[in-house]
């Protein structure tokens, strides 16, 4: 059975988003990718730029795949950390 080539070229884009030798402009041009699961592994790509990832964490399409990235930074971790115990803040004060 012969592989369809749009299957075979999302595998390689697959394997392209999850491979550790990626250069940043790659990772960041495969966030663009028609395919959720090749973006989902762009966004987890630890040579993203720091920018970028940051970026993606605003955004509620990608900010769960960018808090899995391993490089996120840690000041960011801990303002992630300190919003989910404190809640978001209210519009009207505490």
């Amino acid at each position: 059975m012969r592989c369809r080539p749009s299957l075979y070229r999302e595998e390689v884009r697959h394997r392209a988003a999850t491979d550790p030798r990626l250069s940043p402009v790659s990772a960041v041009r495969l966030l663009n990718d028609p395919r959720r699961s090749v973006r989902h592994a762009a966004a987890t790509h630890p040579r993203l730029p720091a920018r970028t990832l940051i970026r993606l964490l605003r955004d509620t399409a990608t900010a769960d795949s960018a808090a899995q990235n391993p490089a996120l930074p840690v000041a960011v971790m801990h303002y992630m950390l300190d919003s989910a115990a404190t809640g978001p803040a209210s519009p009207h004060g505490r």
